[in-house]
C-alpha cells in the first residue's frame, strides 16, 4: 500500500474515491460542508438512514478532482472506535467495488479520533493471500491511501500508519500454518525484520538453552523434532530515556497439548498459539520508526509442542533456569513453562518494566469473552497504565487479581510447584501466580491474549491471530516517558 499525507485544500485531493463521513442526521463532518447539497436530497427522503454503516456513493461534482464520493454514517454518539469501523467498513465498500486509490481527509476531527480513522483503513485492507495460488477472484487490496491532514502534522500521521503496519505484521506470523512458522522460521523472520528495523537479533539454540539450564522451555520442545528457539531483540534508541522495557512473547508454533493430547476438535487453531511473540516481533518492527526512547527488549521463547516417544510426560519434573522444580502435570499447560525461564533470562537486562503476552488459558475465554484481554501484574502501576493505553486503542484489558490464597493449589507433592492447579477454578489466576514466581526481580504484568486465537472477524480484524498487543504496547511506551 502506498500512502500519501496530503495538505493545501480538500477539493485538490486526487484520488478515485474519496470518503466522507456523516452525524446521525446526515450532516457532513470536517471540511465537506460543500458537499451537504449532494447528500442531503438522500437524507430528505430517509435513503441515509440514521444509524451506524448508512452510506451513499455517488458520482463527485467536477469542482473536485476525484471521481467517486463514499459519504458514510457514524451513527449515534460515536466513539474512536466508531471511526475505526467506519473507515474500515467504508474502504471494504469500496473494494467491493474493484476502487484501490481511496482518500479521506482528517480535518476537523480530535487527534484520537485520527488516529482510529487511519488505523481502521490499514487494519481493515488486511487480507492474506499469500498462500493462495489463485488470485484472480480475490477482493483487491488497497494500492495507494491518501489522507488529507488539515491541522495534523504529517509526521503524527505517518506515525500511526507505521504502527498499524507493526501489526499486520504480527497477523502475518499468526496466519502462516505451523510448517512454515515453524520455530525456526520464525527465529528468521526476526532476524530480517530486525535488518530492515532497526534492532539487533539473537537466537539461542538448544546447546545454547542446555548451557542456560533452561529445563522448563526444553521440557516443553523435547517431543518435537522441530528445535526450539529463545529469539532475542534489542532495540536501542539514539537518545535513551534510561529506562528499559522488556516484553516477552509466549512462541508455541503449535501446540498439540503434548501427550496430554488436545481433541481433534480444537487442534487446527493452536497454530496461533504464538501470538504473544507474534505480537512482541511486530512491537520491535515499529519501535525505531516511531522513535521509542526507551529501550526495549523482547524476548520469544519459540517450541512446538507435540506428542513422541520423548516427549515430556505428566508427572516428570523439571528444574527451571531459576533453580525452581516444576512436577509437570498436564503437557497441556506449556506456555507457561517457556514463559518462566524467558521471564528469568529478563533479569539480566536489569529492566524497569517488564510486560509478556501469551494466549495462555482458555479460562481467560470463559471469563471475559472473545473481544477482552486479562492483566494481571506486581506493580499496580504497570498495570494501570496497561489498561488505560487498551482504552486509547481499544484493545480492552481487565485486570485480574493475583489471590496469594490461591498459591495453594500449585503444590506439588514432589517438586517446588506444580505447573497446573489441583482445581480446575480460577485457571487464569493460578497461572498468572505461576508466572509471578519467576518474576520477583522487576516490576512485571502478565497480558493473557488467548481471545486472539478465537476471533471471529470484524470490520478490521480478521479469524485467528489479531496482531493484538503492538498498538497498546506502543501507547503505553508513549504514556510511560
Amino acid at each position: 500500500m502506498e500512502f500519501n499525507v496530503l495538505k493545501g485544500r480538500v477539493s485538490d485531493i486526487d484520488a478515485f474515491a474519496h470518503i466522507i463521513f456523516c452525524n446521525k442526521d446526515g450532516v457532513c463532518l470536517g471540511d465537506h460542508s460543500n458537499l451537504q447539497e449532494l447528500l442531503q436530497p438522500f437524507v430528505d427522503g430517509g435513503e441515509f438512514g440514521t444509524k451506524f454503516g448508512g452510506n451513499l456513493y455517488a458520482i463527485a461534482p467536477a469542482s473536485l478532482s476525484v471521481k467517486r464520493l463514499l459519504f458514510f454514517n457514524l451513527g449515534d454518539k460515536p466513539t474512536n472506535d466508531s471511526y475505526r469501523k467506519a473507515s474500515a467498513s467504508a474502504l471494504k465498500l469500496l473494494r467491493e467495488k474493484n476502487v484501490t486509490h481511496v482518500s479521506l481527509s482528517l480535518s476537523g476531527l480530535d487527534p484520537s479520533a485520527r488516529r482510529a480513522v487511519v488505523e481502521g483503513v490499514v487494519l481493515g485492507d488486511y487480507q492474506f493471500n499469500n498462500l493462495r495460488s489463485e488470485t484472480d477472484q480475490l477482493p483487491k487490496s488497497l494500492e495507494h491511501f491518501s489522507v488529507h491532514v488539515g491541522p495534523a502534522s504529517e509526521p503524527e500521521v505517518v506515525r500511526w500508519f507505521k504502527i498499524a503496519q507493526g501489526t499486520l505484521r504480527a497477523r502475518d506470523l499468526c496466519q502462516y500454518p505451523a510448517n512454515i512458522m515453524d520455530p525456526t522460521a520464525m527465529a528468521q523472520q526476526a532476524q530480517r525484520w530486525g535488518e530492515q528495523f532497526g534492532f539487533k537479533t539473537e537466537v539461542l539454540n538448544k546447546p545454547q538453552l542446555e548451557e542456560l539450564n533452561m529445563g522448563a522451555l526444553l521440557s516443553v520442545a523435547q517431543g518435537s523434532q522441530r528445535p526450539p528457539h529463545l529469539i532475542v531483540m534489542d532495540y536501542q534508541p539514539a537518545s535513551p530515556s534510561g529506562k528499559t522495557f522488556v516484553f516477552v512473547g509466549k512462541a508455541v508454533t503449535f501446540d498439540s497439548g503434548g501427550l496430554s493430547l488436545k481433541p481433534a476438535n480444537a487442534m487446527a487453531e493452536m497454530k496461533g498459539d504464538m501470538g504473544g511473540g507474534a505480537a512482541v516481533i511486530g512491537l520491535m518492527t515499529v519501535l525505531r520508526d516511531s522513535s521509542c526512547n526507551h529501550r526495549v527488549v523482547g524476548l520469544v521463547p519459540a517450541v512446538e509442542n507435540m506428542p513422541s516417544g520423548s516427549a515430556t510426560r505428566p508427572s516428570d519434573v523439571v528444574t527451571s533456569m531459576s533453580g525452581i522444580t516444576v512436577e509437570i502435570n498436564n503437557t497441556d499447560a506449556e506456555g507457561r513453562l517457556i514463559l518462566a525461564d524467558a521471564l528469568t533470562y529478563a533479569a539480566r537486562y536489569q529492566p524497569d518494566y517488564v510486560v509478556d503476552f501469551a494466549t495462555l488459558t482458555g479460562a481467560c475465554l470463559v471469563a471475559l469473552g472473545p473481544k477482552v484481554f486479562g492483566v494481571m501484574g506486581n506493580d499496580q502501576k504497570l498495570v494501570d497504565e496497561i489498561l488505560t493505553a487498551g482504552q486509547e486503542v481499544d484493545e480492552i484489558f481487565w485486570q485480574l487479581p493475583l489471590v496469594d490464597d490461591y498459591n495453594e493449589m500449585l503444590k506439588s507433592q514432589v517438586a517446588d510447584i506444580a505447573n497446573v492447579a489441583g482445581s480446575r477454578w480460577g485457571g487464569t489466576i493460578t497461572a498468572g501466580l505461576f508466572l509471578q514466581k519467576f518474576a520477583k526481580d522487576y516490576k512485571w504484568a502478565h497480558c493473557d491474549i488467548a481471545a486472539t486465537i478465537f476471533e471471529k472477524p470484524d470490520a478490521y480484524r480478521p479469524a485467528g491471530g489479531t496482531g493484538t498487543g503492538v498498538r497498546m504496547a506502543m501507547a503505553m511506551l508513549d504514556r510511560m516517558t
